[in-house]
């Protein structure tokens, strides 16, 4: 099996390590670095010399023309999670099979989530200020329980039902609202709606799982916000974009509602001086949340994923986690 990968300069693709040693075992690795000179067709005549073409964030784009002549490529396999970035809609169309690491980090994110809500359910953030300004006891605590409290659930994939069950050993409420999911598709112990107003309407902290679509982008907008009581949560380890950031900047500033905040809108980043960073009421997380530096296994998930793609390839097994267009219009 000879196997490839574009590089371009910003490139997550590994120099060494036991994911690097573990793919070479699947025959010939070539790793190619495209300074931008490379064009197109140089690209696209390297790929159809060789069976898998491997991507990752800082891949050189999938030339249109593959998806009409792809040589010997027979399988694009997306170490990462999104690949709108450097594999177009054509190849999918071209029934090129191509798979990404699926479910590997549902239970990182849905972990993130859950740390954003315990510390912004028990005011971790306002608590430590308070004593680092030499206080100790607030008089101004709102601090709640899991036990009974109402949670609301935007987008019911992997990650949400992951969040689901770091939820079930506390006895919540768990509400959803999910506009992608079948209406005959039940979850135990979940109540279903049929809109984000309504969600909002009957939780006490909103948990932003959804997806980045044009249909899901600034849909937590003004309205949705102004139905939830005062006080409440919002929680995003998802797409920045969902919230219209302009209407939850206000009620935050306004001190009407809590926020953890792991996304943001404008490419995850807040200005240095943007006084939203001194509002004692939001945690900023910085799109840093669900990865690990510390405590790592040899191998993660998301390679063990690749890695038992590429051994299903190789023994003409179903792939996991294939794209169609239907997914791949919806992922972010």
């Amino acid at each position: 099996m000879k196997l490839l990968h574009i590089a371009e300069a910003d490139s997550r693709f590994p120099t060494e390590g036991p994911f690097l040693d573990a793919l070479r075992e699947f025959g010939e690795l070539t790793v190619i670095r495209n300074d931008g000179t490379m064009t197109d067709e140089e690209m696209a005549s390297h790929i159809r010399e060789h069976d898998v073409l491997l991507t990752i964030w800082g891949s050189s784009p999938v030339p249109e023309q593959i998806a009409q002549n792809p040589g010997r490529l027979s399988y694009i396999c997306n170490i990462s999670g999104g690949i709108k970035g450097w594999i177009p809609l054509s190849i999918i169309e071209a029934g090129i099979p191509v798979t990404n690491w699926g479910d590997a980090i549902a239970a990182d994110v849905a972990e993130a989530a859950f740390t954003l809500l315990l510390a912004s359910l028990k005011e971790l953030l306002p608590q430590q200020l308070a004593v680092r300004s030499g206080g100790w006891h607030r008089n101004d605590r709102r601090v709640g329980m899991m036990y009974g409290l109402r949670i609301g659930i935007y987008g019911m994939g992997v990650i949400g039902r992951k969040f689901v069950d770091f939820l079930r050993p506390f006895e919540c409420h768990i509400h959803y609202y999910d506009p992608y999911l079948s209406s005959t598709t039940t979850l135990e112990g979940c109540k279903r709606y049929d809109s984000l107003v309504e969600l909002a309407a009957d939780c006490d902290v909103l948990v932003i799982h959804a997806g980045l679509t044009e249909e899901t982008r600034n849909s937590v907008n003004a309205e949705v916000l102004s139905h939830l009581a005062d006080y409440s949560i919002v929680i995003n380890t998802a797409r920045g974009d969902i919230i219209d950031q302009d209407a939850l900047f206000a009620e935050l500033q306004a001190g009407r509602l809590r926020a953890g905040l792991d996304v943001i809108a404008d490419n995850d980043r807040l200005a240095e001086d943007h006084p939203a960073r001194m509002w004692p009421n939001v945690l900023f997380t910085a799109h840093d949340l669900f990865y690990a530096t510390w405590n790592m296994p040899k191998l993660q998930r998301y390679e063990r994923i690749c890695l038992d793609n590429l051994q299903r390839f190789r023994e003409g097994k179903p792939l996991l986690f294939k794209f169609d267009r239907d997914r791949y219009l919806r992922s972010t």
